[in-house]
């Protein structure tokens, strides 16, 4: 196909997402761009791949991804309508696609952009083929991390390459096994194409691609693949990122989610970020305030009180950098309207750039969103590890007690292979809150039944509460797409 005609075929393709993203290009454009105007040098493929970013701020600086999560117990909702998710029960909700929409729409939209940068670079004549490896990676492994969220959330859902996107509506869904080959294909590639290292965290490196594809082998070893030997792959991955030594712990778990900080931390390996001033805001930091107390926030979320009131004893570093207890005005969070601890690692954004407690917030303000950070990494070491080798190794010890002690708390030791299990469970549980992590981990251990009935014991949870229902517009476009069960 010449590349004329992929702008053509891709004002197709918007009539199935209603949201195809729109680069940040660096001439003044309308529609995408074509080769008598565009990807001439490599600036322009730069600028390209940067529109793929659009749809994720949009999306994290956004409420969806953390209510469609809210099923876990980190998460609470005051919000009505979103009540379906947080007592998993989603077929009680009035329109469950205020927030399904969003994900599939958007997390598509990022996989055209990319879809779009792969082909384009397997196309061009202008640059040298080597000048454009990196973003070539780069468009790799942002749609391995759109493919790793859909399969996740939705299932089977329609595996779009640059070789098939533009027959989207006549394409069938892919087994989830298929899709997770293309995540671990696109992620080998990426992991050798990517740059050592950027200057910020926004911008993948090889270890980014790395560090995911550790995360994702851990997850294709659990539910529903439950392909268990892919704990040693995972164990193997993780290491290769710890060994390299480029990430640390910062000292301070608060300092981690100040504003200040959020490209100097030596803790972040792959984080989105918004700002006021290009169009790309988030509301987050607005919605995680109550509007009460000085806040002048939405509280459209929060955490639960009894996730708080299970918070282990002598984990006070870090505590204070996960929840935001005490308002403005000084009223504890049990005297604000909604009566639910609130979240801090959210909350310092806003149009104005100030301190941890700046009031001067905005509903399309500054804001970041960690999706892979080095804790995580030694988690997920520390369980794969365990599960690949039948027991904790010292190592194993090691990497979840490098997390325990940041945050204050005591050293494991001398725990059988269940017991060290369940201790590297809970630890992501409170080292990971609000991170859009707990959902999916109790997925993916299958122990969502066990763990939330404790919550909500009237909720008839089985297998297909983990997944999400596919949005019914996709599902009337799309001849192959199949509704998952009992939606």
């Amino acid at each position: 196909m010449k590349l004329i005609n992929i702008a053509k075929n891709l004002i197709g393709m918007s009539i199935l997402f209603f949201c195809v993203s729109c680069a940040d290009l660096s001439e003044n454009l309308t529609g995408q761009p074509t080769t008598d105007k565009f990807f001439h040098n490599l600036t322009d493929f730069e600028s390209f791949i940067s529109g793929a970013y659009t749809p994720l701020v949009r999306l994290y600086g956004s409420d969806v991804p953390y209510v469609a999560g809210s099923g876990a117990e980190d998460v609470s909702t005051p919000v009505v309508r979103w009540k379906g998710f947080e007592q998993i029960n989603i077929n009680s909700v009035g329109n469950p696609e205020e927030i399904t929409d969003e994900l599939w729409n958007n997390y598509y939209s990022s996989i055209s952009q990319c879809n779009t940068m792969i082909q384009v670079i397997s196309q061009n004549t202008d640059v040298p083929k080597e000048k454009l490896l990196s973003i070539d990676g780069e468009a790799r492994f942002l749609r391995a991390f759109n493919y790793f969220q859909l399969v996740r959330w939705f299932g089977e859902v329609p595996l779009l390459t640059e070789e098939n996107q533009t027959n989207a509506a006549q394409e069938p869904q892919s087994t989830i096994a298929q899709i997770y080959d293309q995540i671990v294909d696109d992620l080998k590639v990426a992991e050798t194409t990517l740059p050592d290292t950027h200057d910020t965290p926004k911008r993948p490196s090889r270890w980014a691609a790395k560090a995911l594809l550790a995360k994702v082998y851990l997850a294709m070893a659990g539910f529903p693949l439950n392909e268990t030997s892919n704990y040693a792959l995972a164990r193997d991955k993780a290491k290769e990122v710890i060994d390299k030594k480029m990430y640390r712990l910062e000292n301070n778990f608060f300092d981690l989610w100040l504003w200040v900080n959020r490209i100097t931390n030596s803790e972040f390996i792959f984080a989105i970020y918004a700002s006021s001033d290009n169009g790309t805001g988030s509301y987050v930091n607005r919605a995680v305030r109550p509007w009460d107390h000085g806040e002048n926030g939405w509280g459209d979320w929060t955490s639960d009180k009894r996730f708080l009131e299970n918070y282990p004893e002598g984990d006070s570093s870090r505590l204070k950098g996960t929840f935001y207890l005490t308002m403005i005005d000084g009223t504890s969070w049990e005297n604000t309207d909604y009566a639910q601890p609130y979240v801090g690692k959210l909350r310092d954004g806003g149009a104005k750039i100030g301190g941890y407690y700046d009031a001067a917030i905005s509903s399309n303000g500054d804001g970041f969103f960690c999706m892979l950070r080095y804790s995580d990494i030694l988690l997920i070491y520390a369980e794969a590890a365990n599960q690949a080798e039948g027991a904790p190794s010292k190592a194993a010890y090691n990497a979840i007690n490098e997390v325990r002690e940041r945050a204050g708390m005591a050293n494991l030791s001398n725990l059988s292979m269940s017991q060290f299990d369940k201790a590297v469970l809970d630890e992501r549980n409170w080292e990971l809150a609000f991170e859009c992590n707990r959902w999916f981990d109790l997925c993916r251990r299958h122990i969502l039944k066990e763990t939330m009935s404790v919550y909500y014991p009237d909720a008839k949870i089985d297998d297909h509460n983990y997944l999400l229902p596919k949005p019914n517009d996709q599902l009337s476009i799309m001849i192959g797409l199949q509704q998952n069960p009992g939606y």
